[in-house]
């Protein structure tokens, strides 16, 4: 089966980003961000290079008993890829997960319809192409992202 080759960049953050989504850590993990909890987790990962804890909020999709995310080469994602663990808070909930790159063409496709289907909403915002874009569009939408399979550790 085929396999995809995703290759992004992390964006550098300013640093009133950087206070804004430590405030959103704060409110998810105090149970103050409604009904954006159900879309919104905080991941906390150790840093491939320092070794420290990092917690960023991040959307997230349930996948049956899996937890999906998807990242455009984000640090957290490259963190978490590299030690294949992590630690999220999904509704003030920690499990401890590990962390798997989704690379197959097929399987990346699944779960980007499930993005259409689930995120619909926010499916622009996501992936930078509408929810019905044609699918040239929708497949480069999809070569840009980076996804991520989350299964909770015993």
């Amino acid at each position: 089966m085929a396999e995809a080759q995703v290759h992004t960049a992390a964006p550098k953050l300013p640093r009133i980003a950087k206070s804004a989504m430590s405030f959103q850590v704060w409110l998810l993990r105090h149970g103050l961000m409604g009904s954006l909890a159900d879309e919104i987790m905080v991941i906390t990962v150790t840093g491939r290079k320092t070794g420290r804890q990092y917690s960023t909020p991040i959307g997230f999709l349930h996948d049956g008993e899996t937890i999906i995310a998807l990242s455009r080469g984000s640090n957290w994602y490259k963190n978490a890829v590299a030690t294949g663990r992590a630690q999220i808070e999904i509704k003030q909930q920690k499990i401890t997960v590990r962390v798997e790159a989704v690379t197959d063409l097929a399987e990346r496709e699944r779960i980007f319809v499930l993005y259409q289907r689930d995120r619909a909403r926010n499916f622009s915002r996501l992936f930078g192409v509408p929810v019905d874009a044609p699918p040239a569009e929708l497949a480069q939408a999809l070569a840009v992202r980076d996804f991520v399979k989350m299964t909770a550790v015993s």
